[in-house]
């Protein structure tokens, strides 16, 4: 194993071990998603940014994100330490949703935003040790559950800022959003225990990829740049009957179908492939900008939201998997470390185009760019050659 992080339930195997991480994502990702429903009118409204700086930051945030994984994969390795990255990033993003409450303006949202994304560190570790715990033929449902575990947290945080938005307001969510972030850095501390293992991440590396992995690099980044955050979706739905204090609830059906569909298609990858469940996410993004031109009043909004979030529960827990059955074991961190830098750099010029389009000419621009980039990783999505769990090259 490359990593040994041990849990205290590790007698009863590598479910429960998942179950440990998966608990404190819930925790976490239920005070990110207190924030998550108010986050764009609080941008909108409250700090009155445009839609540039409001798709810089989302951007931005993407991309500290993916760097964080990496520098905290390097370091750890360096260290030899694992679980100190971890509890190191619950407690940022913590301290980053606190900020919050004293951000005057676009450049201190964007530190504690930052700081809030920072967090992300934990991510790397987390992901190499389920990776290194699970065999090829189980890791698409390890990754679902998590993914599944983690938005179950985000429905339950995003129904308790409906219910409790407009008696506690912006301030009372943020402050609230904190008490879980804390649930989250007890339980790994209580919870994880480790020994120094072997290194698994070397750095960035872009050695020894061969035409299919390039090709899934390429046709990852055009997807990035392609997509959206839900925080335009709620802006653009803003203009169709909803009231600030009912967008949560688009949020929450965002959430609830990506909770819902992760771990399904998680286990779908397994038996019939990750290049066709990718086929499916890429598409379904397609099929969400084009239903932008079909909304005309606060029905037709609906399906902007399941689509999105049937979108993104194909790709989260299937993506990453493509890239960790492309390499062998010990380049494996390394490669993931490299492309999750790739995707990640990709979300601020995204962001920033994205914002620069509404602004400029408007929002159905925007789901025209969308389309296009998309389909154009689409297209070299189908040209990538992958092999079954035998070995056996299949288109």
């Amino acid at each position: 194993m490359p990593d040994e992080i041990k849990t205290n339930t590790e007698e009863s195997g590598e479910s429960n071990s998942t179950l440990v991480f998966g608990a404190a994502s819930f925790l976490n990702d239920m005070g990110s998603d207190m924030i998550a429903p108010i986050w764009p009118t609080y941008l909108r409204n409250h700090l009155l940014l445009d839609f540039f700086q409001v798709g810089m930051i989302d951007g931005l945030a993407i991309t500290i994100t993916a760097l964080s994984k990496i520098g905290a994969g390097y370091a750890s390795d360096k260290t030899g330490k694992r679980k100190p990255f971890i509890v190191l990033g619950y407690f940022m993003s913590m301290i980053g949703r606190l900020g919050f409450i004293i951000a005057a303006g676009f450049y201190h949202i964007l530190f504690w935003k930052s700081m809030d994304r920072l967090g992300k560190m934990r991510s790397a570790p987390r992901d190499a040790i389920v990776a290194a715990m699970t065999t090829e033929e189980k890791r698409g449902r390890a990754f679902g559950l998590l993914r599944a575990l983690d938005s179950a947290g985000a429905v339950v945080g995003a129904v308790i800022s409906y219910l409790l938005f407009t008696f506690i307001g912006y301030f009372g969510i943020f402050l609230l959003a904190a008490i879980p972030g804390a649930g989250s850095v007890i339980i790994i501390a209580a919870r994880v225990k480790e020994k120094r293992g072997k290194d698994v991440f070397k750095g960035v590396n872009f050695r020894g990829l061969d035409r299919n992995l390039k090709l899934f690099f390429l046709s990852s980044a055009l997807f990035a740049l392609a997509t959206f955050s839900y925080s335009f979706l709620m802006l653009f739905s803003g203009g169709f009957g909803y009231a600030v204090e009912q967008l949560p609830l688009l949020y929450v059906l965002f959430t609830v179908v990506y909770a819902a569909a992760a771990y399904p298609f998680g286990r779908a990858s397994d038996r019939i492939g990750r290049k066709p469940i990718l086929i499916v996410a890429f598409s379904l993004l397609i099929l969400t900008s084009a239903w932008a031109y079909l909304v005309h009043d606060w029905v037709t909004v609906l399906p902007l939201f399941i689509l999105f979030g049937l979108s993104t529960a194909a790709l989260d827990p299937v993506q990453t998997t493509l890239v960790a059955d492309l390499v062998e074991e010990e380049s494996r961190a390394s490669i993931l470390g490299s492309f999750q830098m790739v995707i990640g750099l990709c979300a601020l010029p995204a962001g920033m185009i994205i914002g620069y389009l509404w602004e400029t000419i408007g929002a159905l621009m925007v789901f025209q760019y969308s389309m296009v980039l998309a389909g154009a990783a689409t297209v070299i999505l189908l040209m990538i050659r992958v092999k079954d769990f035998k070995g056996v090259a299949k288109v």
